[in-house]
């Protein structure tokens, strides 16, 4: 457990002791009550980009 403190975008308290890990960056403020999700704590996953040029035709898309 990797607790932080954060400062919330709406209100600006800060709330100490979060853990943005386990819950994917989302966490709701202790003052406001807004929930917000701090975008550096993300769980993200890099998707291939291919050209048209690179992907072999599996099925014919004409219709007969």
């Amino acid at each position: 457990m990797s607790a932080v403190d954060v400062r919330c975008p709406v209100c600006g308290k800060v709330n100490k002791s979060v853990d943005l890990e386990e819950t994917d960056g989302w966490m709701e403020c202790e003052s406001c009550g807004e929930v917000t999700q701090q975008m550096k704590y993300v769980k993200t996953r890099r998707v291939p980009l291919y050209e048209i040029s690179e992907v072999k035709v599996l099925v014919s898309l004409s219709q007969k």
